[in-house]
Order: structure tokens, then C-alpha cells, then sequence
């Protein structure tokens, strides 16, 4: 069953994919305008109806504040007159200015001795009472009595309907219980069910005697405010109807104007290819995110421009520098053929020649192979404390031991700390040293210097060979760069020395400077960061 439900998932995530990013777009803002509209029409029901509760009490207050300051006036004028005309005297009194508030608010009046004010406008209280619980008043009496609640204290107003079954027979249809104030006790407000429908009531009592006592009840029918509050819900979904309709058919139209330039965008790199690298998006200049996404995308243009260059020259380069020592090799290889091995002092020329290349083909692979780690981050740089002096002390020594024909010194201007890998940099000394002796005369002096400059340390390895024409200094780093062919074929240099130790003194953090005079030697300088988080 899983497996059913993960496979039409599955399937329906794959064609909402298929969808328009635009279409997804306007679909996701439709739904979320639609949650939103039904989130908030469910919080102004809730806000409404709490005002609305509360607008009641306090409209219901208000009132029984009012009756009761007629009621208390009245006190010595229903004491002089008749049990009997007390209730139509406050009933007219009441009359003049509300008994009825749009047909929501219910003034009803009651005494001890169940007389009642129903009867004084029973057309008004039939319609306000009667025709709203959907009875017929015309088969419909009324009892009122009050009951003592033993438990609760409270005196219990019982509000009887009796319906008339025939002349002379009734059966009770209905009682309504309303809890009424007890002698000297202060109104309250109460909420209660009648037939069905909410009300919140309140009843005012004045005691005149110690057996009579008047009660005037206030009804409230907050279950009215559904009309406004159907009104209101009405509007609400009608706008939101309209909005969606609104938002559904312009949404689309903007999102595609919004999503213009990425269109373009789009086409635009679907015609880019290797032979047109050099071709630049022009940016919006917007500074918003389209804008940026361009710059990437022509940042990420020139670099791909520039590694397509870089292995279109390197491949060239190769092949050229490869194609020498193999030519050679072939050569010898055809001139044995022909002439034979009988020859000893031809088969040890030949041979010694295919060793001689196939010793410089393997050094070239192993560079390019090193190269190629770098330009890939395979290199690990492992950081470790090592003082000036004895990383010139362990180079002097092995230089002194492999070139006993030439001279050595340092010059320490620093001797504090190295924040170095020990492997890179003896690595890098090593090749330095190397090209130093192979373009310096025998007898001549090579000097290491370090000093601090800034942020960084700089080492420097300063010879008294040839030197090196300026304008051909900036290409020293270039792979297969040489300033004499016949030179250096027969050093068995590569003209990749110096481009493995700029690579390698990058991947260090730092970086190299080369200076150099013709006639008067090089000099090339290491920038190492004095810690290792520049």
C-alpha cells in the first residue's frame, strides 16, 4: 500500500515539473492568496462575533441600568396604586422609548402574582416570541411561576407554554427557567437557551412588600447577528472570488513579465558553446538577483573561456615538446633496423640516446601529472612551526652536498618563525636551487635571504648567473616557456619548473616575484604568510 502511495506521489511531483515555471508560479500564488483570504475571513468571523458579544453585554447593561433607575422612582407610586395596574404602568412608561430594538432586544414584565405584560401587546410579542420558535400563538398559553432553588439559594422564574390541544385540553409544550435576583440582590446577566435559540438576559427586581415583587426581564438575541455576520462572510468571499479571478488571470502575465530576463537568459546560453566563449551576457545593472546571476554566468564564462585556452595551449605544448624525444627515439629505433646491432659503438649511441628522452618524457609526465593535481586542489597543504634559520640550514647543507662547485649563504633579516608546509617548500627550494646552478657559472655565489614584509615573510633566492631579459620575465610561469631552445634541450629542462612552483606557492597561500638583469643574475622571491589563515 506504501509503495502504491510513494508511486503516485512519485508521479504526480514528475508532471507538476512538466509544468511552466511560470504556470507553477501563478498556481502557487493563487493557492497561497486562497489559504490567506480563508484565513483571514476566519479570523474576522471570530474577532466579529467576539465584538459583537460583548457589544450585546454591554448594550444589555446599559439598558437594565435604565429600567432599574425607572423601576427604583417608581417605587412609591406602584406601592400606592393596585397589584393589579402596576405591570400596564410600567409597560407604558417603558413603551415611550424602547421596549424593542429591531426586533433583537425584548423587554417582558413579570410580578409574584403571575401576571405578565404579554398580554398588553401580544401582536408584537408574537411576532418578536412566537412566530421566530415557528409555533402559532393562537393555540399557545401562558403560565409563569417561580420556584425557590433549595441548592443555589436562587429563585427560578419558570416560563410555561401550554399548547391547546382542543376547547378544552393543553398539554405543556415548553417551560423556560431564568434565574432572577434574589430580595436586595443586584441584577446579574445571564445567557441561556430558549427554544433552540442563544439569548443573553438580565431582570430587574423591586420588592414592594413583603409579598408582592416586580420583575422586568431584558432579553438580548445575539443568534440575530448571523444575518450581519452572513452579510459580512458574504462580502468577504465575494472579494475573495474576485481576487482570485483577478490574481488568476494578471498573475501569469507578470510572472512572465518578471521571468522575461531569465527567458532570455535561457537562450542565450543555449547558444553558447566552446567557439564562442568570449561572449558576454550585458548585465541589467539592476543589482537585484537577475543582475547577479548574469555576473556569475560571465564569470563562469571566463573562466571556461580561459580553461578552454589553457588546454588548448597545454595540449599543443605537450604534443610539441613530446614529439621531439619520440622523433628521436623512432629515429634510433629505424637506424638499428637498418644497420643492424653489429655496430657496438651505434648501439650504445642509440641506446644511450632512447634512454636520454625516455628520461625526459618521464620527467615531463610526472610535472604535468603534478600540474594537473594543483589545478585540481588535490595538493594537501599541511602547515607546521619551523624557525628561518633551520629551514636554511637543512637547504645549505643538501645544496653544499649536491653542488660542491658553487658557493652558498644566507642572509637572515627574519629569523623568527615558518608557518609552512616543510614538503612544499623544500620542494619549491629544491627547483629554485636547480635553476639557479643550471643558468649560474661554476665558482659564483647563491645567496638565501629572508626579511619580513607585512603580513608576509619574504625568501628569496638570488644567484649571479646570466640573467633574464624584462620582457620576458612576465612568461617565466608559462608551461613550456624557454628562453633558449638549444639550451635548455640539452639541460633537459621542460620550461615547467617555474610554472610547478607558482603553482605550488599559491597552493601554499602565498605568492612569487621574479627579478632579474641580464648579466647580472635573478632574483626570485617567495611571499609566505606569516600565519596560515591568510
Amino acid at each position: 500500500m506504501a509503495t502504491l502511495f510513494d508511486e503516485k506521489q512519485k508521479q504526480l511531483k514528475n508532471r507538476i515539473r512538466r509544468i511552466k515555471l511560470s504556470t507553477r508560479i501563478t498556481l502557487s500564488n493563487v493557492v497561497l492568496f486562497t489559504i490567506l483570504i480563508s484565513i483571514s475571513m476566519y479570523f474576522v468571523t471570530l474577532l466579529t462575533n467576539q465584538f459583537l458579544y460583548f457589544k450585546n453585554r454591554e448594550d444589555l447593561q446599559t439598558t437594565q441600568l435604565k429600567i432599574q433607575e425607572l423601576l427604583y422612582s417608581e417605587k412609591d407610586t406602584l406601592s400606592a396604586m393596585s397589584p393589579d395596574n402596576r405591570i400596564p404602568h410600567i409597560f407604558r412608561l417603558l413603551e415611550d422609548y424602547y421596549i424593542f430594538d429591531n426586533y433583537k432586544t425584548l423587554v417582558t414584565l413579570f410580578d409574584t402574582n403571575g401576571k405578565t405584560s404579554y398580554p398588553l401587546n401580544k401582536d408584537v410579542y408574537d411576532l418578536l416570541i412566537l412566530d421566530q420558535f415557528k409555533i402559532n400563538p393562537n393555540t399557545v398559553n401562558f403560565n409563569v411561576t417561580f420556584n425557590k432553588d433549595i441548592l443555589q439559594g436562587k429563585e427560578i422564574l419558570t416560563f410555561e407554554l401550554f399548547k391547546k390541544l382542543n376547547a378544552s385540553e393543553t398539554i405543556k409544550y415548553k417551560d423556560v427557567s431564568l434565574l432572577v435576583p434574589t430580595r436586595g440582590e443586584a441584577p446579574f446577566i445571564s445567557e441561556s437557551s430558549i427554544m433552540g435559540f442563544e439569548v443573553m438576559y438580565t431582570v430587574v427586581r423591586i420588592d414592594i412588600g413583603d409579598d408582592y415583587s416586580l420583575l422586568a426581564s431584558v432579553f438580548i438575541y445575539p443568534d440575530l447577528d448571523q444575518d450581519f455576520l452572513l452579510s459580512l462572510n458574504s462580502a468577504l468571499l465575494v472579494s475573495a472570488i474576485i481576487g482570485i479571478l483577478f490574481l488568476s488571470i494578471f498573475a501569469k502575465f507578470f510572472t512572465r513579465k518578471a521571468l522575461k530576463p531569465l527567458v532570455d537568459l535561457s537562450k542565450i546560453a543555449q547558444g553558447v558553446d566552446n567557439k564562442i566563449l568570449n561572449y558576454r551576457i550585458p548585465p541589467t545593472e539592476s543589482h537585484d538577483e537577475i543582475d547577479t546571476l548574469i555576473k556569475s554566468l560571465n564569470t563562469m564564462l571566463e573562466n571556461l573561456e580561459g580553461s578552454f585556452e589553457n588546454q588548448k595551449r597545454f595540449v599543443s605544448d605537450a604534443s610539441h615538446e613530446l614529439r621531439i624525444p619520440l622523433t628521436i627515439v623512432l629515429g634510433y629505433i629505424d637506424l638499428l633496423k637498418t644497420m643492424g646491432t653489429g655496430n657496438e659503438a651505434l648501439l650504445k649511441e642509440s641506446l644511450d640516446a632512447i634512454e636520454l628522452e625516455a628520461t625526459h618524457m618521464k620527467n615531463m609526465v610526472e610535472k604535468l601529472l603534478t600540474l594537473a593535481r594543483l589545478e585540481n586542489n588535490r595538493i594537501k597543504v599541511t602547515y607546521e612551526e619551523i624557525a628561518v634559520s633551520e629551514f636554511f640550514k637543512k637547504g645549505l647543507e643538501e645544496c653544499v652536498r649536491l653542488y660542491p662547485l658553487y658557493h652558498f649563504k644566507t642572509e637572515l633579516n627574519f629569523d623568527g618563525l615558518l608557518y609552512i608546509d616543510l614538503e612544499i617548500m623544500t620542494q619549491i627550494f629544491r627547483a629554485l636551487v636547480e635553476n639557479a646552478v643550471k643558468y649560474s657559472l661554476e665558482d659564483t655565489t647563491i645567496t638565501f635571504k629572508s626579511e619580513q614584509r607585512n603580513q608576509y615573510i619574504a625568501l628569496s633566492l638570488i644567484d649571479q648567473g646570466r640573467g633574464i631579459a624584462k620582457e620576458s620575465i612576465p612568461n617565466l610561469t608559462n608551461r613550456f616557456y624557454r628562453l633558449n631552445e638549444d639550451r635548455n634541450r640539452r639541460t633537459g629542462g621542460s620550461g615547467l619548473g617555474l610554472s610547478i612552483v607558482d603553482a605550488l606557492i599559491k597552493a601554499h597561500g602565498g605568492h612569487m616575484r621574479i627579478e632579474s638583469e641580464v648579466g647580472k643574475g635573478t632574483s626570485i622571491t617567495l611571499f609566505v604568510p606569516k600565519r596560515k589563515t591568510l
